[in-house]
């Protein structure tokens, strides 16, 4: 009968340990102002030798009585719940040092299963604040926040490897981290963060990079970044056969917001109350988007046109009251067709013939991209760009926005990084 109890009560909670045996007895009990369920076990079995002075002779070590402790387990239909374990207690005449059992569904001196902790960590990879966690899993919120900071409290990236490709960015963490921004790198051929360091000056990632070996840092190839030069000093001191790659997505993004800035300027040349003021500012989206993308055969009707128009009719419309807009307009979408097709002679010859064409806001642009055409080229080059890492950098943003931000960058980045890692994590 008591087999029976054991082997139904140990599969419906996925216990293993075969050494704990349920007495049956299951009740409630308020733990920690929590109405909690609690099963009454044991756990006891025969040992033949001394932890504390390695004794093997069997005889010397006696059971001597037992010790009770409660063990959190996984809630039980949303119920909390725990094991009230009465533990054997062993004594060694040799050394005279009394010893606890142990089990596999709880470490050493700790009161929360292994399996708890586990489920712990794993909803950490949801986005939901650290107090919705504790809730969740019936523990409090500073156990939650121990499990992190304890679980990566050493983690530092390997120093005589690093990827072939990688990928800089940075986003703003904590109030107490040294600098404004701080940094993150990403390997773009696995998809995965590698580290988060605090600061993105140039002085101290040149210290952080150092710690790496110089046979590490010269096997990456490439480094795709957006345009900020103190990256390509870095990139040049510490990774000397790495080819820099400007992000696709920022350098199209600053000549579209080039054109989003001369449209503007065009805009207060008008009067506030006219029809071209207002279609310029109605339709600011169809003057950005992509000439392919315009429909040019649907007519309708639209608000502030008198006639009726197709995309493109109200676009060449809208811009054509300024000459300067007009010609960075037409200077924009050509560009873009070049980065389109990867046509890096087409772009550069382009670059070339617009540098003193257009408003000054696109000339500016231009010229940003004439200065370090290199790595413009790569970009067109090589298939890579900073789009994982955007897309890390705004779930870091979405994850600090819910948890309401957070004070301490080391265990911001604690938390970030046992998010992105978890199953790099488990399989260690």
């Amino acid at each position: 009968m008591s087999f029976n109890v054991t082997n139904c009560i140990s599969k419906s909670l996925s216990l293993t340990d075969a050494n704990i045996t349920f007495t049956g007895e299951i009740y409630e009990e308020s733990i920690n102002n929590l109405k909690t369920l609690i099963y009454e076990a044991i756990l006891s079995y025969d040992t033949s030798t001394c932890p504390v002075c390695g004794n093997l002779d069997s005889s010397r070590i006696i059971k001597h009585g037992s010790k009770k402790s409660i063990v959190r387990i996984l809630p039980v239909n949303g119920q909390p719940a725990a094991i009230r374990l009465k533990k054997q207690r062993f004594l060694c005449k040799e050394c005279n040092s009394t010893f606890i059992a142990e089990s596999n569904i709880v470490k050493k001196y700790c009161s929360i299963s292994n399996r708890l902790k586990a489920h712990i960590l794993s909803t950490l990879s949801q986005k939901i604040s650290e107090k919705d966690i504790a809730k969740i899993n019936n523990v409090s919120h500073s156990t939650v926040s121990r499990y992190i900071d304890n679980d990566f409290k050493k983690y530092s990236p390997p120093r005589h490897t690093l990827p072939r490709s990688l990928s800089f960015d940075e986003f703003k963490s904590t109030k107490d981290a040294k600098g404004a921004m701080s940094f993150i790198m990403t390997d773009l051929d696995e998809k995965r963060v590698i580290d988060i360091v605090e600061n993105r000056k140039l002085y101290h990632l040149k210290r952080y990079f150092k710690r790496f070996t110089k046979k590490a840092r010269k096997s990456v190839r490439t480094i795709t970044i957006d345009i900020y030069q103190p990256y390509v000093s870095l990139i040049k001191e510490m990774f000397p056969n790495a080819k820099i790659i400007y992000d696709r997505f920022h350098l199209i993004n600053n000549l579209s917001r080039a054109l989003l800035k001369t449209r503007i300027d065009a805009m207060k040349l008008l009067p506030v109350s006219s029809m071209e003021y207002k279609r310029l500012k109605r339709y600011w989206k169809l003057i950005q988007l992509d000439f392919d993308k315009l429909d040019a055969r649907d007519f309708r009707r639209w608000v502030h046109c008198k006639e009726i128009k197709t995309e493109y009719g109200l676009v060449m419309e809208a811009i054509s009251v300024n000459e300067t807009l007009k010609e960075t307009y037409e200077i924009y979408q050509i560009l873009l067709q070049d980065f389109k097709r990867k046509d890096t002679e087409s772009l550069k010859k382009h670059l070339e013939a617009f540098r003193s064409k257009g408003s000054k806001h696109i000339r500016t642009a231009i010229e940003t991209m004439l200065k370090d055409f290199e790595y413009v080229a790569n970009a067109l080059k090589y298939g890579y760009s900073n789009g994982f890492t955007e897309g890390v950098n705004n779930f870091i943003k979405v994850l600090k926005r819910i948890a309401f931000g957070y004070k301490s960058f080391f265990h911001f980045r604690n938390r970030i990084l046992i998010t992105l890692r978890l199953k790099e994590k488990f399989d260690m």
